[in-house]
């Protein structure tokens, strides 16, 4: 992140982080800020955050949990998904433009994401690679950002079965001619959802899987979500 992108963070959420400075080493929006992002980038321990910062392990977790409480708060603002003509056409013509696929509204696909073993169900937390997570479902576009993101299921759960109890395959049911999402194998094809043909016939299926396999999925996968 560069300057003004971490400055255009603080103002967003300076409100919510601001308090009233009772005592002189009241804990600065920036300061707040700077650890936040600091703890998200390397992920080490709040304690050698707060050494560098030059603020206690307590307070660099209690930073923590504050900054992300208000960043989350701003999600709604940026991650949305295309439902206007409008915005439905500047998402297509970035697809049309960047990879020669028509018609496109975003890809789909989910990551796994580690989490602490859970006191309840901990069981059902834990994914395929054994080791406790959330499956989250993101759609990016064209640039690679998100338009939609459900984090809410345990890192058992299939992809299809999150795909099935989202909002946007509700909403592409009711408008199917919106436009398509691409996406892998986990996901059942519909006419608004392209997925891999699974047992190519001719030169036309493999092209169109080869191509499927090369841009659409992967997006989500290896340049926005982490590796699932």
């Amino acid at each position: 992140m560069n300057r003004q992108c971490i400055m255009e963070v603080i103002d967003l959420i300076r409100d919510d982080i601001s308090h009233e400075k009772m005592r002189s080493f009241a804990i600065s929006p920036e300061q707040q800020t700077f650890a936040a992002l600091r703890f998200y980038a390397n992920g080490s321990f709040q304690q050698v955050t707060g050494d560098i910062m030059g603020i206690s392990q307590s307070s660099v977790s209690r930073i923590v949990q504050q900054v992300s409480t208000a960043i989350s708060r701003q999600a709604g603002r940026f991650i949305t998904f295309p439902v206007t003509a409008p915005q439905q056409q500047s998402v297509k013509e970035g697809f049309k433009e960047r990879f020669g696929f028509p018609n496109v509204l975003g890809c789909v696909n989910g990551t796994l994401i580690q989490i602490k073993a859970p006191s309840v169900r901990e069981d059902v937390y834990v994914c395929r690679k054994g080791y406790h997570a959330l499956n989250i479902q993101g759609i990016c576009d064209s640039r690679k950002a998100f338009l939609n993101l459900v984090v809410r299921w345990p890192g058992s759960t299939h992809d299809a079965f999150i795909w099935s109890e989202c909002g946007i395959n509700n909403y592409l049911n009711q408008n199917p001619n919106a436009g398509y999402l691409l996406g892998d194998q986990a996901y059942p094809l519909k006419q608004f959802l392209l997925t891999p043909k699974r047992n190519p016939l001719n030169d036309a299926d493999h092209a169109f899987k080869r191509w499927l396999l090369a841009w659409g999925p992967c997006l989500p996968a290896e340049t926005v979500l982490i590796d699932s």
